[in-house]
């Protein structure tokens, strides 16, 4: 071995132990984001960097049991012999963060009352934060992702449906029975169409991927022309990548799908402004993959129709953490309540 080369060996065997001495410091927490499709895994730090992630299909055999049984063990392979002081786990659907039950997940067959946190501390032996998986995003995006120099900022989540969470003064507003943030359920047309909660005219009746998909459907049932390619027997599945690139194609349908969608959400975020003067409001999840044919109409519906004021100071953007905005909150969360307690 030359001279040259084992001095470089040296050198990254000094700083591979140091990475070392430096996680073993570190405070780790092991943040989980449980979907109904996939459960995402990471060891998150202090400062809301992701160490090391995996990513397993959801077990949603055998219950809850088996799917916080599959959890506990893709934890520990996780894990290994690192130190985590807590868990983050977000979860969809109503639950109590307090008492760490989960009322219902309606993706989750058989989840009702489910004592998530009492569960898994006794399968793990560490102590668990349960919180609801779009306000875990909307943590995570307030620490470190695209309001992490702001104090007060709304998220909403556009996908199948449209959720959110809430951050006034630095603090996570959940509400006093945890269900605070939904804010695809915002009523903005009274005599609109029935949405999935079974109200008429909820934001998520306008602006989720369903209901854009919804739209394409009806659209050209109806005869309209469109360079919208749905594959054939994906008609209740499709993407809004297919409405995005005929839009690009200069598709007009393609192009007025987006506004109607766009609109809607200004109207939204009108009313999050004028209600809670947020310095930012954030927008995740694969529907904002639309670029501006959504976020165009969106800002100037918003700025139309909220007070000048509050509507100059809230900026509206992207989500910069992506699909990670969930398990860094989650585990961020738990951080936080660690250090509180």
């Amino acid at each position: 071995m030359t001279t040259e080369a084992g001095n470089k060996e040296f050198i990254e065997h000094i700083l591979n132990q140091r990475k070392k001495r430096a996680m073993a410091k570190a405070k780790l927490c092991l943040g989980i984001d449980l979907g109904g499709t996939d459960c995402k895994f990471g060891l998150v730090d202090e400062a809301g960097t992701i160490v090391r992630q995996i990513k397993h299909p959801t077990n949603l055999s055998g219950g809850p049991d088996g799917t916080l049984d599959s959890i506990a063990a893709q934890a520990k392979d996780l894990i290994g012999s690192d130190s985590v002081v807590s868990i983050g786990m977000g979860v969809p659907g109503p639950m109590s963060s307090r008492e760490g039950v989960v009322y219902e997940a309606p993706n989750l067959k058989g989840w009702v009352n489910v004592p998530v946190k009492k569960l898994l501390e006794e399968k793990l032996g560490i102590p668990v934060a349960l919180s609801n998986d779009a306000n875990a995003a909307a943590w995570g995006e307030y620490w470190v992702g695209a309001g992490r120099d702001v104090q007060s900022m709304i998220l909403f989540t556009l996908g199948t449906g449209v959720g959110g969470g809430i951050v006034l003064n630095g603090e996570l507003y959940c509400g006093p029975d945890d269900t605070a943030g939904e804010l695809g359920h915002m009523i903005i047309n009274f005599d609109g169409p029935v949405c999935g909660c079974g109200s008429r005219g909820c934001l998520e009746a306008y602006a989720s991927a369903t209901a854009m998909r919804r739209a394409v459907v009806a659209g050209i049932a109806a005869g309209i022309k469109t360079r919208i390619n749905i594959p054939q027997g994906e008609e209740t599945t499709f993407g809004t990548r297919a409405i995005y690139d005929a839009a690009e194609q200069g598709d007009v349908f393609a192009v007025e799908v987006f506004r109607q969608a766009g609109f809607a959400l200004g109207i939204g975020a009108a009313n999050v402004i004028n209600i809670f003067n947020p310095e930012m409001i954030c927008y995740g999840g694969a529907v904002t993959n639309a670029g501006e044919w959504i976020f165009g109409p969106l800002r100037a519906t918003a700025s139309a129709n909220a007070f000048n004021k509050p509507a100059s100071r809230a900026k509206i953007v992207r989500a910069a953490l992506g699909n990670d905005a969930g398990l860094i909150g989650a585990a961020g969360l738990a951080l936080r309540d660690k250090t509180l307690s």
